[in-house]
């Protein structure tokens, strides 16, 4: 069914995109839940293992190979420690500024080092798929398709790009002053958000002015908003060389896709929504993340983004349950179903010494 309205889009530089399939748009009669209800965001979730934070990302990606050796006995969670000196403030920040363009450049950086630590054979599989900015208004998505003459292709919204962008910045804020933006922005979002309008902006001033252009808070969101996009960009580049889509052969990408076929052609051509697949998918973007993390210097990406993403939406779930705010509500698995299964697949990646093993049998690409 077409839940796309038209679009225009913007083919970014690097070239693949990402996307989840369309399901059906009637929100089940009760959701999903692991254990009791989801506790308010930051909260620890009973039983659940506690939030990993983000990592911070590094410039440029070299390709030097290596992992974490293989780890005994429990897994170290992973930490941020924030430094002790503020720095100058920092002006102009890309992710305090909302600037769509910087957001959208920055998927291609993320997109392009996912790649860079796929397996070979699946590296072939994806090299030149065209990745689509999506403008469509309100839009909060990311998918991947095949175009009319079963050509590749990805996609992310800017609407998905932006909510991103506010978590990592909110979240950052918490982190190094102690404060609960996050949390206010989260039921901003509850009480003041309708599907297909703006994203929700809040009011300046929702951030102390200093606390805003705070070096620390400015390199933390950085970190954050990276690595909730190798998350995001890893899942839906799964489908492509999982098998998923049926398209990605490795003969390249589409040629034609315009700001008028997108919306059409997404409709189209992407599958019912398949929970097995996005099970394998998410499995798969957790190892890919975490090989792409492991070939940076210093400080490097875990399943915290992940953990950070679905945790928001899940609590927005909790706080909206009988609007379906956002498309991607009605093409996944339920975010409290999907992070049990991001933790153990990053819990065993470290202690196999970095080794992709499936988890999850029967869930399978």
């Amino acid at each position: 069914m077409n839940l796309l309205r038209p679009i225009g889009a913007l083919v970014l530089a690097l070239g693949l995109v990402a996307g989840c399939q369309r399901g059906s748009s009637r929100r089940p009669a009760s959701q999903p839940s692991y254990g009791q209800a989801y506790p308010p965001y930051g909260a620890p979730q009973q039983g659940a293992p506690p939030q990993q934070p983000g990592y911070p990302q590094q410039p440029g990606y070299p390709q030097q190979p290596g992992y974490p050796p293989a780890q005994t006995g429990p897994v170290p969670a992973p930490t941020f420690n924030v430094p002790t000196m503020p720095g100058l403030p920092v002006l102009g920040d890309p992710i305090n500024d909302i600037n769509v363009g910087w957001l959208q450049s920055e998927a291609g950086v993320v997109m392009g080092a996912l790649i860079g630590a796929l397996p070979a054979a699946s590296q072939q599989k994806v090299r030149g798929i065209p990745f689509i900015a999506d403008p469509t208004v309100g839009e909060v998505n990311a998918f991947a398709g095949c175009d009319d003459q079963r050509m590749p292709f990805m996609a992310i919204t800017d609407g998905l790009l932006e909510v991103e962008a506010q978590i990592a910045q909110f979240k950052a804020t918490d982190e190094v002053f102690g404060t609960r933006k996050l949390d206010e922005f989260l039921r901003m979002l509850a009480q003041r958000q309708r599907p297909g309008q703006p994203i929700v902006r809040p009011p300046v001033g929702f951030v102390d002015p200093v606390q805003h252009t705070d070096a620390r808070k400015v390199e933390r969101q950085r970190q954050l908003y990276h690595e909730q996009l190798a998350f995001v960009l890893g899942h839906e580049l799964g489908h492509h060389h999982l098998g998923h889509t049926g398209c990605a052969n490795g003969q390249g990408g589409s040629r034609g896709v315009t700001p008028a076929d997108l919306g059409r052609m997404l409709s189209r051509t992407l599958p019912i929504f398949n929970q097995p697949n996005e099970i394998a998918a998410d499995v798969a973007g957790v190892n890919n993340l975490l090989a792409a993390g492991a070939r940076q210097q210093g400080y490097r990406w875990t399943e915290g983004g992940a953990m950070l993403t679905l945790g928001f939406f899940a609590s927005l779930d909790q706080l909206t349950p009988a609007t379906i705010l956002f498309a991607f509500e009605q093409t996944h698995p339920h975010p409290l179903l999907r992070q049990p299964v991001v933790q153990q697949t990053a819990n065993t990646w470290r202690m196999t010494g970095g080794a992709p093993v499936f988890t999850f049998p029967g869930f399978g690409g």
